[in-house]
């Protein structure tokens, strides 16, 4: 009896992205709304306004504002529905407390995982930096801060430490708004990043986080600086 001979055709595999769905859409440009400072913190937010805003049903606008809450940038609000994030002093300590923790972990992660991955990385953000200072760009450089300090994650090889950064993450990218509206504080924050990335890259790794220390620390004690800013 011949044998049958059984041919296993190659197949690739074909990566196909989920398209989004309305609800993160819209959790999207709300997100991004609190960050920018468009929506101010404690500032009362309501389905009907925010559809409006964003052009579609209540529905998606009602789960988006559900998965804010969970990241900790909208309070509930018995009067008036929900609201964007405050917080107390004490909180506020809290919160620049817990980050430092997973920032420095993360530093030292990164650099026994890959530091010379993380220098150029972090080199690169920095001359971007200095662009988008030349070029007056708030939003760009604001944005390349966030990337300064998320590349310490995605260089740290550990997904528990990013994912703990992650449930905060929002909020710092919000009060950082705050805190560097003035051309001093933006001048200081690029100085200090500057001094980071150098250090790292020439073995001085106590010195960095003693500049990191000192940069979460400031953005600690400033609370009345953010509200002040969010009166204007």
């Amino acid at each position: 009896m011949a044998r049958r001979e059984t041919h296993v055709t190659q197949v690739t595999v074909l990566k196909i992205e989920r398209p989004q769905t309305l609800t993160d859409i819209a959790a999207n440009h709300i997100r991004e709304a609190i960050i920018r400072g468009d929506f101010r913190l404690g500032e009362a937010l309501t389905e009907i306004s925010l559809s409006r805003f964003l052009g579609i049903s209540k529905t998606p606008v009602r789960e988006a504002l559900s998965s804010l809450k969970r990241e900790g940038l909208i309070q509930s609000d018995s009067q008036k529905g929900v609201r964007v994030f405050t917080l107390t002093a004490d909180q506020l300590h809290q919160l620049c407390t817990y980050r430092f923790t997973l920032e420095s972990a993360a530093v030292d992660l990164a650099l026994e995982n890959d530091a010379e991955g993380l220098c150029k990385c972090l080199n690169d953000i920095c001359a971007s930096m200095a662009e988008a200072r030349l070029s007056g760009s708030f939003d760009s450089y604001l944005k390349l801060d966030r990337d300064f300090h998320d590349a310490f994650f995605e260089f740290s090889g550990n997904q528990f430490l990013k994912e703990g950064y992650k449930s905060v993450s929002h909020k710092v990218s919000t009060l950082r708004t705050y805190l560097s509206r003035a051309p001093l504080r933006t001048d200081k924050s690029y100085s200090e990043h500057l001094e980071i990335a150098k250090s790292l890259k020439s073995g001085r790794h106590t010195e960095a986080k003693q500049v990191l220390s000192e940069q979460i620390d400031r953005g600690s004690n400033a609370l009345d600086e953010i509200m002040k800013k969010d009166s204007l």
